[in-house]
């Protein structure tokens, strides 16, 4: 028998499942991990009381009578602590090393959930990702073919199909350049950036930027903002990226002769941050174009990788399906958020949330635990 309750207090500190139980198949002991997630505390019950999945009493039985270490998987459907939904267990069982414990069989239970919903997403993005260039690359190919053979005397239809195979190789070329950026920001978006900006300035550039396309369309953008004061710790590449994406998306599916209204605005923040950085206000940048809409369906799709509410029309305008992708990543480095709305033939608004700096107006040469309040 176990008596040890140091070791119990151990256990029970673990983030994984454990059982022991006796070579009769009776549980000893349960950590609260393991009762969290068979929702009972089944000590001095019979083994199958708690877990009926064949695999793992196949490997209980083997490592009881030949007294081995044995592994195997187990997949549960609960709702525990923040997951939900499939629960995913690598599954080890070890015969007790200690002659004092000869008797014992310990049941570890390693939730690996995050580690195999990492690898679907990889899995599907592979998928996907193919799927995406073998399009445009088949078209090449296709009509290069066609140049070399039963076009290869039809110089005006050789000038069209060379048009084609050029707009596919430059769509190619955008895809492949949204995916690195994608890829750069997800490899480390868990390190906060820490440089002061200005997001009007952000802003400002964007609209400059612009200029000459909006132009094509005869619409414009009108910033509204009563502050110059609009600071937080940021990546201003990032940020001049998130606001190119959105307002480049505004001027594509905006209707001519259009304005795309721009608001930015400190309000209070419903959330409390745990960290003395940030105040707690937020700066609110709204986006508010003149377009088709958007189904509400669809809305909440607009950020997954490569999904596209109209396929044809995306095409035509050069969208690669990563642009709100990119914009939700960086949101989540600069621990910022998306709310957005849409109404049909009358256009949607696009709503960015960014924390509030605290500190204003730091000397260049102080470093950033210099410029921080002494309290919040």
């Amino acid at each position: 028998m176990i008596e040890n309750e140091n070791l119990f207090n151990i256990l029970n500190k673990l983030d994984d499942a454990v059982i022991i139980t006796d070579r009769d198949k009776k549980i000893i002991f349960q950590n609260d991990y393991s009762i969290e997630i068979f929702e009972n505390d089944f000590t001095s019950q019979i083994i199958t009381n708690l877990i009926r999945d064949p695999k793992i009493l196949e490997s209980l039985e083997q490592t009881i009578d030949k007294n081995i270490e044995t592994t195997t998987d187990f997949i549960i459907n609960k709702n525990i602590s923040d997951q939900s939904g499939e629960l995913n267990f690598d599954v080890s069982i070890y015969p007790s090393k200690s002659k004092e414990e000869d008797n014992l069989i310990y049941i570890i239970l390693k939730n690996v959930s995050i580690q195999r919903n990492i690898e679907k997403v990889k899995t599907s993005f592979v998928a996907n990702v193919s799927h995406e260039l073998k399009t445009p690359l088949s078209t090449i190919i296709g009509f290069i073919e066609t140049i070399r053979t039963t076009a290869k005397d039809d110089k005006k239809s050789k000038d069209e199909f060379m048009e084609i195979i050029n707009d596919e190789a430059n769509r190619m070329d955008r895809l492949i350049d949204d995916l690195l950026i994608v890829s750069k920001i997800e490899s480390n978006e868990h390190i906060h950036p820490t440089s002061k900006i200005n997001l009007n300035k952000c802003v400002e550039r964007v609209q400059k930027n612009l200029a000459k396309k909006l132009t094509s369309k005869n619409m414009k953008i009108e910033i509204n903002t009563n502050s110059n004061d609009h600071h937080i710790l940021g990546n201003e590449d990032e940020l001049i990226q998130l606001f190119s994406n959105l307002l480049e998306n505004s001027f594509k599916y905006g209707h001519e002769n259009s304005e795309i209204n721009v608001s930015i605005q400190k309000t209070k923040n419903n959330e409390d941050h745990n960290t003395s950085l940030f105040r707690k206000n937020i700066i609110e940048v709204e986006i508010k174009d003149q377009s088709d809409g958007i189904p509400e369906k669809y809305i909440h799709r607009l950020t997954e990788r490569f999904f596209r509410v109209d396929k044809s029309r995306s095409k035509a305008i050069e969208g690669t399906g990563l642009g709100l992708t990119i914009v939700k990543h960086i949101l989540n480095k600069h621990r910022g958020n998306i709310e957005i709305s849409s109404t049909l033939n009358k256009g949607s608004i696009f709503t960015i949330q960014l924390p509030c700096l605290l500190y204003t107006s730091p000397s260049p040469r102080d470093g950033l635990l210099s410029r921080m309040p002494s309290s919040a």
